[in-house]
């Protein structure tokens, strides 16, 4: 079987009987306001029509096949579906620059459907990831006739979806520029490890390209919020757009997709009256819309095109069954089901653990504070990072090169595999524990750099000892505790930083331990950091830090986990 016909079974999963049959294609050129001239498929059912439209645009030539298997769905259920590539793109005319032209040029598309006499009045916008960005660029802007958007694997956010705390996602972000620079890599030969060896990392294009890509520039120079490249233009238009959309929204996401924090962010900032009439799901999924990792999802997998049919249906059609709307539908895992959060997604309460060191490996986590204050410390070497093992910033998995690392929850290494990581452990649970929004990691730390990072992972551990990452965070010092512009950091003085992991639902079971481990990088998911201060990406050398975490009495180190009750 191929992987078309594979794909094609997979999209038609759960899907009711076909109502039509798919029809005849057309080739349309459509000129934008500027003259540039989109290729655009018109996929049509058979029959006299009008027909409700679905919208997608979309920059990859390679999904083309895949596109045009969903097509061939939208048609049998009644649907004509426009497949469009974007500017600078498959046969599109103009040149490619990421995303700054996606707002008029599907606007102007727009304009265009709703002029043919096959269109009934009626449009739905639909696409995952950058098919997803396409939509939100104009949906404050939407004629009438947008009925509905399927929203799915893309956030508005885009600066919190580049930088944690001051620290640069290589995996997703690198990985993405080098497969969509747009011209061919002098060398492609393991062109990702050549790309994020090289110091300075803004020589990096021109190194390996023979030319700038000045999108990229942007990304690894711009390191503050307020910096103007994400505080205006753009990007900023972008980010307020979720607080002026009036169609309703089917949004899905993933527990393990790099795009989730800025999702749940874009939800919340739909109007009420919006939000009341729309839904987000949340599975176990990476950016796929699938699950992955070394962990067991039962019930874990949905098919998001039927969903969206049936959003469809009753948003363009007027027809078919009602949907749920104004909630939040995640999956917990570890307990295999589905919770419905009325409103979204909030916890009922909150417990805190706290970090304590007696000398043994693993270190313990304790119910309570100790009133000894103790130290521990490592040497944090920038040529040697910690690995990156799973978790939900990454990307380059879907490459299939050998070194991207393996995305979702995956079996972790025992406890004082490195010098450098610091593990603390917990007593076997004496009940369920439900986590159930953002952990807070804090930390009382020092270094004898300038600048530096603290880096955290969070586990279950199985009552046979196998532990499995839940998330991970990290920061650096410059932008600790959520601060928009660098901080100064003096070396050898205590601060503490504040490590907000990503939202997560899940049950840590009774007689599972929870185990910590911090270091200083979690590399590629995130830049290596070369302890000197001032914009990472400028930096042409690092040097060795030693790092301590401070704990009890003045030093409350500790994990703050929201908690939910046991109300389905």
């Amino acid at each position: 079987m191929s992987v078309l016909e594979l794909f094609a079974g997979q999209i038609r999963k759960g899907l009711p009987e076909p109502r039509h049959e798919a029809g005849p294609m057309t080739v349309h050129r459509v000129a934008m306001r500027d003259g540039t001239e989109l290729y655009t498929r018109a996929y049509l059912p058979a029959g006299p029509g009008p027909w409700p439209v679905v919208l997608i645009r979309n920059p990859y030539a390679g999904m083309l096949p895949m596109l045009e298997v969903t097509a061939s769905v939208w048609n049998e259920y009644g649907y004509a579906a426009i497949v469009q590539d974007c500017r600078g793109t498959g046969r599109s005319g103009g040149e490619w620059t990421p995303f700054v032209n996606e707002r008029m040029d599907g606007l102007d598309t727009i304009e265009w459907i709703v002029r043919q006499r096959w269109m009934d009045g009626n449009i739905g916008t639909y696409g995952h990831s950058y098919l997803s960005a396409v939509q939100l660029a104009m949906a404050d802007r939407f004629p009438q006739e947008v009925k509905a958007m399927v929203l799915s694997g893309f956030s508005t956010e885009r600066f919190r979806s580049h930088y944690m705390n001051g620290m640069f996602r290589q995996d997703v972000y690198t990985g993405w520029a080098l497969e969509n620079a747009g011209i061919e890599p002098l060398d492609p030969e393991n062109l990702f490890a050549r790309a994020v060896s090289i110091r300075p990392h803004l020589e990096m294009d021109e190194r390996l390209f023979g030319k700038r890509l000045p999108w990229y520039r942007q990304w690894i120079t711009n390191t503050s919020p307020l910096d103007e490249y994400w505080s205006a233009g753009f990007w900023a238009e972008l980010r307020e757009i979720p607080k002026y959309i009036q169609t309703p929204v089917l949004m899905a996401a993933g527990w393990f997709d790099h795009h989730l924090d800025g999702m749940l962010m874009d939800y919340r900032k739909l109007p009420e009256g919006t939000r009341a009439v729309s839904r987000l799901i949340v599975g176990p999924w990476v950016h796929t819309l699938s699950p992955a990792g070394d962990l067991e999802y039962p019930d874990g997998e949905r098919n998001l095109l039927a969903e969206a049919v049936l959003w469809f249906d009753v948003h363009l059609r007027g027809a078919g069954e009602s949907v749920p709307a104004g909630e939040t539908m995640t999956y917990v895992v570890r307990e295999g089901r589905w919770r419905r959060w009325p409103g979204g997604f909030e916890p009922d309460g909150r417990r805190i653990l706290y970090l304590a060191g007696d000398g043994s490996v693993p270190h313990r986590i304790a119910g309570a504070p100790s009133p000894l204050e103790e130290r521990i410390g490592y040497t944090y070497d920038p040529d040697n990072p910690v690995p990156t093992r799973g978790g939900a910033g990454l990307l380059r998995y879907l490459s299939g090169a050998p070194d991207a690392p393996k995305p979702a929850s995956l079996r972790q290494e025992p406890p004082g595999y490195r010098d450098d990581v610091i593990s603390f452990l917990s007593d076997p649970l004496d009940e369920d524990l439900r986590i159930a929004g953002s952990v807070e990691v804090r930390l009382f730390v020092c270094s004898e750099a300038p600048d530096t990072a603290f880096s955290v992972n969070l586990m279950e551990v199985t009552p046979d000892g196998e532990a499995y990452n839940i998330r991970d965070g990290i920061t650096s010092l410059s932008y600790r505790n959520g601060v928009k512009l660098p901080v100064e950091y003096i070396p050898g003085s205590v601060v503490e930083v504040i490590i907000k992991l990503w939202p997560i639902a899940w049950t840590i079971r009774k007689g599972c331990r929870l185990r910590l481990d911090v270091s200083s990088s979690n590399f590629p998911a995130y830049h290596v950091h070369p302890n000197r201060s001032g914009c990472w990406a400028l930096q042409a050398d690092t040097r060795v830090a030693r790092q301590t975490v401070h704990l009890g009495g003045r030093y409350p180190s500790r994990i703050e986990i929201p908690v939910a009750d046991e109300r389905s």
